[in-house]
């Protein structure tokens, strides 16, 4: 049975999700509505009383998110415009996937027991690719067993696996024809095909996030590239085995917290244990 301080976290951004929907249903120039306005701090109450204390990362982790938090609290104090709110729940939800990033590392890295059981995260990625794009799902599957296995003596298929469930999720949402024709696209230098990056802006922005949504998957995009490019060069550079299976690991690991943290903002999913 999953620990309570996990469905104290999920419900909490469950909360946070109702309350988004009721601002942006606000006509008026002011969010007025006392209900309302005592609904937002109540959100933050609980953050800070509840959810803060177990979601698992550390204070540092969790600046920008507290920061977010009491602009929030002092705007539901006072009768505000709506636009600040849109505005403090806008950067909520960034904080809020930089947390949950976080939370992947602390919470998400499989055992090297080969019986160790899936995290929440992985769940619910893994649960919602299967009804996108099952293949992609098998890919994440196959990635999570493999990294599990403390045998393996090379970590080289789960790095590609991994890699390959975020790109087939991709091109699912994102058609390469679809990417081509939406307005002031452009391909990079020496490409004939959108990048994993673009592709990311491309799906992302459809749901109306602005360039400051968009800063966190975009730049784990390019983590993913750098730690795949690190891990191929790694496999010439070390001579002994042991050390390189041992380090290799390792940076499979790093590659999937930030493959989950993209997938996760993709699929619209999120940490629950």
């Amino acid at each position: 049975m999953p620990p309570q301080h996990s469905d104290d976290w999920s419900s909490l951004w469950a909360e946070f999700e109702s309350l988004r929907t009721a601002v942006a249903r606000v006509k008026a120039v002011n969010i007025n509505s006392a209900s309302l306005r005592e609904s937002a701090r109540d959100f933050v109450q609980r953050y800070f009383r509840t959810a803060r204390s177990t979601s698992s990362v550390s204070d540092a982790d969790l600046q920008d998110l507290d920061a977010q938090l009491q602009r929030l609290l002092f705007l539901a104090n006072g009768r505000n415009p709506k636009q600040y709110y849109s505005q403090v729940l806008r950067q909520l939800q960034k904080a809020r996937s930089a947390v949950d990033i976080a939370r992947v590392r602390v919470l998400g890295a499989p055992a090297a027991s080969s019986t160790a059981t899936a995290s929440g995260l992985e769940t619910a990625i893994a649960s919602t690719l299967e009804g996108i794009v099952p293949s992609a799902a098998s890919s994440y599957r196959q990635a999570l067993r493999d990294l599990q296995d403390a045998s393996r003596l090379s970590y080289r298929g789960p790095a590609s696996e991994l890699r390959e469930s975020l790109r087939e999720l991709l091109d699912h949402l994102a058609p390469d024809k679809d990417v081509l024709k939406s307005p002031g696209f452009r391909l990079e230098r020496d490409r004939t095909t959108p990048t994993m990056k673009q592709k990311v802006r491309f799906v992302l922005s459809s749901r109306g996030l602005g360039k400051t949504a968009l800063e966190t998957p975009e730049a784990s995009v390019a983590r993913i590239d750098e730690a795949l490019g690190t891990l191929t060069r790694s496999v010439y550079n070390r001579g002994s085995l042991s050390t390189h299976v041992a380090a290799t690991r390792t940076e499979v690991l790093h590659l999937k917290t930030y493959v989950e943290g993209v997938l996760a903002e993709l699929l619209q999913v999120h940490a629950r244990s």
